[in-house]
């Protein structure tokens, strides 16, 4: 669930900030929801994976992904858990945080991100932010490889918050790429949350 987890976790919006402070552009002021299109390269296929659907996340740390192709999958982080439902086959599973998984670690990293926490995340990665025209960048290059859970983690995006993409290159050589696309923001969105974060919990 690792790998599938970890990408629901990754949504950046924020005001436009100087270079030498991009901790602020990674918090949520509020709910926001973006359309995104996955692609996965991995060693054990011989043909990229791809997905699409939905992203959703809050200012509270609770995080969404909708999958919708190929099938349709709900993923959940919050802060004291993870949860996962296949609509097609019934499968479930839930995850109480915090958790000695290695699976977890790329979850957590990108939860500090979301909520604009660098101090932790600067002892383990060497952190490399730009903004140049209209466009930010951001890389994460870990300090010791071996221990790290991804071997690069790059992230750049235009500064109104309306288009993204993040790479990330897992220890094993496995690629994945996501689009996100702005759709909507604002508390409306908090209805939509609770109601796939219940129906992903089985409640």
């Amino acid at each position: 669930m690792g790998r599938i987890g970890l990408l629901i976790c990754l949504l950046f919006w924020g005001i436009r900030l100087p270079a030498s402070d991009p901790a602020g552009r990674f918090k949520l002021s509020e709910p926001v929801q973006m359309r995104y299109q996955e692609t996965r390269t991995l060693a054990l296929l011989s043909e990229p994976w791809k997905g699409s659907g939905y992203l959703l996340a809050d200012p509270s740390g609770t995080m969404v992904k909708l999958q919708l192709s190929p099938q349709r999958v709900i993923m959940v982080a919050t802060p004291t858990r993870l949860l996962y439902f296949d609509s097609s086959s019934g499968e479930r599973h839930r995850i109480r945080l915090p958790t000695s998984m290695p699976q977890a670690e790329g979850i957590v990293l990108l939860r500090q991100l979301l909520q604009g926490n660098f101090q932790p995340i600067r002892g383990h990665y060497h952190i490399e932010y730009v903004e140049e025209g209209k466009n930010w960048s951001l890389q994460l290059l870990p300090k010791d490889p071996e221990s790290a859970p991804f071997r690069k983690v790059s992230m750049h995006g235009d500064l109104e918050g309306n288009r993204q993409v993040l790479e990330i290159v897992e220890r094993d050589g496995d690629r994945s790429v996501t689009r996100m696309v702005l759709d909507a923001r604002g508390d409306k969105l908090t209805y939509t949350i609770a109601r796939l974060v219940q129906e992903a919990a089985g409640e």
